[in-house]
């Protein structure tokens, strides 16, 4: 599996879960929604920070002591290095492929094709093995592999993914927005849909 460390356990991925359900989550709160020992849970935010995927910030208060830290996701309007460098090196090496091999370039606007670039990446990354028809706009995926570990939470799992990717998409910058996401379409395939936004609606600007 080629995941970045940050969603590599599916401990993560359930923390990552809280966060975006409770933007401004404390530790010991995470700690009741997710089960999870508050030495044990450092070890994974810590992580989960380094990668960009989520950020604390102190909680601001008006009495003394020292603030708790609160967590909050990463998501496209956060400016986070970490995240725009994964999309950045993404679309650099996209443009190195189709100059090396230019029958390789999709019949899509140059915005939407580094969209496609950082999401193949993203997919790839977290061991999705994704499979893109660039003209149909359809995603074929490998289950997440805890899927099977996390009885009566998998939607979890789907909605972090899903979540994920409509970020990484609006990172990148351009009309490609996703649809839906199909879990188990087949025992061993889900299905990631993407549309173009429509015409009227104002597209976040490309980053560079």
């Amino acid at each position: 599996m080629h995941a970045h460390r940050g969603l590599a356990q599916a401990s993560r991925l359930r923390i990552v879960h809280a966060v975006m359900q409770r933007p401004g989550v404390s530790l010991a709160d995470l700690s009741v929604e997710t089960g999870l020992h508050a030495n044990t849970l450092r070890d994974h935010v810590r992580v989960l920070e380094t990668e960009g995927i989520i950020r604390s910030m102190p909680e601001q208060r008006g009495t003394r002591g020292r603030p708790r830290a609160l967590y909050y996701p990463v998501d496209a309007a956060t400016e986070n290095e970490t995240a725009q460098r994964r999309v950045d090196e993404a679309k650099r090496r996209g443009d190195l492929l189709r100059r090396m091999v230019p029958s390789a370039a999709p019949d899509l606007d140059p915005a939407a094709v580094h969209q496609i670039d950082a999401l193949y990446e993203h997919l790839d990354e977290v061991g999705l093995d994704p499979d893109i028809d660039e003209h149909r706009l359809e995603v074929s995926l490998r289950p997440c592999e805890f899927h099977t570990l996390v009885e009566g939470h998998r939607e979890v799992l789907c909605r972090v993914h899903e979540g994920l990717v409509r970020d990484v998409l609006e990172r990148a910058g351009g009309p490609v927005e996703v649809d839906r996401l199909l879990p188990l379409v087949t025992e061993h395939r889900c299905e990631l849909l993407l549309r173009m936004r429509p015409a009227h609606d104002e597209s976040p600007p490309p980053r560079d």
